[in-house]
């Protein structure tokens, strides 16, 4: 019996019975069945050639690939789906037998792929010896597919193209965006997803749009003399989900009870770097940059950075790489409805010479919007030349978050409006940043930002200004435990969590109930009020909001001016004004109605108004 090529979509049958070869489910891990009918409306089944006559048997509807459990090399071992990486017990040979059928042969064991000795339509596939008679498959090419072909999962759908010139969807449809960031093991004691679910509606109620996952995928293990640290970020499978967050099921039930709040769902991804146990690094050594540029030497592989336990990608040879992880990102999107991605070390080093360039970041970016326009892409880099392409979002920590922090070290604010607009001005119109406090790679906020007085002083900041505020997990109870890249769970039970839960609540909730904070125009005011003392107006529309903060231990005072004068013309009005302050400032004062501004210490207050 001929053997389809590489790419063709086509239907196995099994002789013996009549019945298909069908995956049973979209997700990693799905047994795969015998199925009672082929209605040939969808292929079942595409080849990928490998090497020397073997190949990837990939399921068409799941892009993902016929492997064997546990990569196991005994007789009655169940088949399952998994990622395509490429494995011994994920490569297959078609042999044709005498009968005029053919047999599916594992490249790990040499057993065939059989029916468990059943001729039901729920038959378990399993290894089986080549003489089982229910071992033996035939090709169904429906006369529909005929004369198509379907791309293998190694690159990207035919609806996809290279076009970094295609149109992008404008950055400010994110303009509504609040973001928790949760790091999965230390959300809870428990450590997994299944946490995450429970906690949905409080994390809703904090007024969050989007939920950001750091990576959920298995990690590395010490491989050929290179350590393994335990950090999310070596990737030892994209494809798959750390057992000890949870089965793929678990992250299922996490999104589709997200989307019923409201709440969105981006995942954490790595595509600069690998674990030294990713499987590519003895299969394909040749997607990696090597010191020696000897591509199949394993050996020469670099390690990314200064990071010894993950070895550098090689994005510039040619497009094998990015086209692989761009049919993840997609596979991700359409198996599991997630909303977005955080993209690590975007811009790593900075500038021309990063390890991705900007035309596979603009491939990458344009290809996921093409399949969903409202992708959320936010990008671990603040670079303009990716601003918008391809990424809606990027991060202030190189910039306003260590003006911030040195505002309060200093009791001196009078640098964050300068930083504020060259931040803006250096970026497209549209572009959006978030305004972060603190994230894994950060010590806690109470410290950076001087104890608790300060670290409210800066969320008002944050949650206040132009951008996309962002919350790392356990912020909100004033967490004391952890710090830089911790593994140590939150403490949901600190002796501020009652204080600065009702904070954040007034203060998210606030933020999401109005446009003029999530969108609105920024106007700096001065006030001489001493350089402790910050205050801006957020106008949209019929509406304005007033913000002071004070970033000092001393009580400070002022009028609010729209310009550096004296003139009246240039005071801001009155009239109209209410009080929106969250509870929290330690040392609060009275607030008048503005333009009259009086703080106590580390204090603050909001006021809005019709216009």
């Amino acid at each position: 019996m001929s053997v389809p090529g590489d790419g063709p979509a086509f239907a196995l049958r099994n002789t013996a019975t009549g019945l298909y070869l069908s995956a049973t489910a979209t997700y990693a891990g799905a047994k795969v069945l015998l199925t009672t009918s082929f209605d040939g409306s969808a292929p079942r089944w595409i080849l990928q050639a490998y090497q020397s006559g073997r190949y990837l048997l990939n399921a068409a509807d799941t892009t993902m690939c016929l492997n064997v459990a546990y990569e196991s090399k005994a007789a009655g071992a169940s088949l399952q789906q998994w990622s395509c990486n490429g494995g011994a017990s994920e490569m297959w040979t078609l042999a044709a037998t005498s009968s005029g059928g053919l047999t599916l042969v594992n490249q790990n064991s040499g057993l065939v792929a059989g029916a468990a000795g059943s001729t039901s339509g729920s038959a378990v596939i399993q290894l089986e010896s080549s003489n089982d008679p229910l071992a033996q498959w035939e090709v169904v090419l429906p006369n529909s597919l005929a004369g198509s072909s379907t791309m293998p999962t190694a690159t990207a759908p035919a609806a996809i193209t290279n076009d970094s010139s295609s149109s992008i969807t404008h950055a400010a449809i994110f303009g509504d965006e609040m973001i928790y960031n949760i790091y999965t093991p230390v959300f809870s004691s428990s450590g997994n997803l299944a946490a995450i679910t429970h906690d949905l509606s409080r994390i809703a109620s904090l007024g969050f749009s989007t939920i950001l996952l750091m990576p959920i995928h298995p990690t590395g293990v010490p491989f050929d003399n290179h350590p393994a640290c335990g950090s999310p970020y070596a990737v030892a499978d994209y494809y798959a989900i750390d057992p000890t967050l949870g089965q793929p099921s678990d992250f299922a039930t996490l999104i589709s009870q997200a989307h019923a709040l409201g709440l969105k769902i981006i995942m954490d991804v790595v595509l600069n770097h690998t674990a030294w146990s990713h499987p590519f690094i003895v299969q394909h050594p040749e997607y990696y940059v090597h010191t020696d540029s000897i591509k199949n030497n394993s050996h020469s592989i670099l390690q990314a950075f200064n990071f010894n336990d993950v070895a550098q990608l090689d994005f510039k040879s040619g497009p094998a790489v990015q086209k692989y992880m761009l049919t993840m990102l997609v596979w991700w999107m359409r198996n599991y409805n997630v909303d977005g991605f955080r993209f690590d070390t975007a811009d790593n080093p900075y500038g021309k010479g990063r390890m991705i360039p900007a035309t596979a970041w603009a491939f990458i970016g344009n290809n996921l919007k093409a399949v969903n326009p409202k992708v959320i892409l936010l990008g671990e880099c603040c670079n303009p030349e990716l601003s918008l392409s391809p990424f809606d979002m990027d991060y202030t920590n190189y910039s306003l978050q260590p003006a911030v922090a040195y505002a309060i070290k200093t009791q001196d604010a009078s640098k964050l409006p300068k930083v504020f607009s060259q931040l803006q001005s250096a970026h497209p119109v549209g572009m959006l940043h978030t305004s972060i406090m603190q994230n894994w790679d950060m010590d806690l906020d109470l410290n950076m930002y001087g104890g608790p007085d300060g670290t409210l002083c800066a969320a008002v900041f944050n949650f206040t200004i132009e951008g996309v505020p962002m919350l790392f997990a356990g912020e909100e109870v004033g967490n004391d435990r952890g710090g830089n890249n911790t593994h140590t769970p939150v403490n949901w039970g600190s002796q501020l969590a009652s204080r600065f839960s009702a904070f954040y609540k007034s203060l998210g909730m606030l933020r999401r109930s109005h446009e003029s904070l999530r969108r609105g125009d920024t106007t700096w005011l001065t006030s001489g009020g001493g350089a402790g003392l910050i205050a801006f107006t957020r106008r949209r529309e019929r509406e304005e909001f007033l913000v002071a903060i004070n970033f000092s231990a001393s009580a400070v005072g002022g009028s609010a001016n729209t310009k550096e004068s004296l003139f009246k013309k240039d005071k801001l009005s009155t009239g109209g004004w209410t009080e929106v302050t969250p509870p929290g400032a330690a040392h609060a004062i009275s607030h008048p109605a503005p333009p009259t501004i009086k703080l106590g210490p580390w204090d603050f207050s909001i006021y809005c108004r019709d216009i």
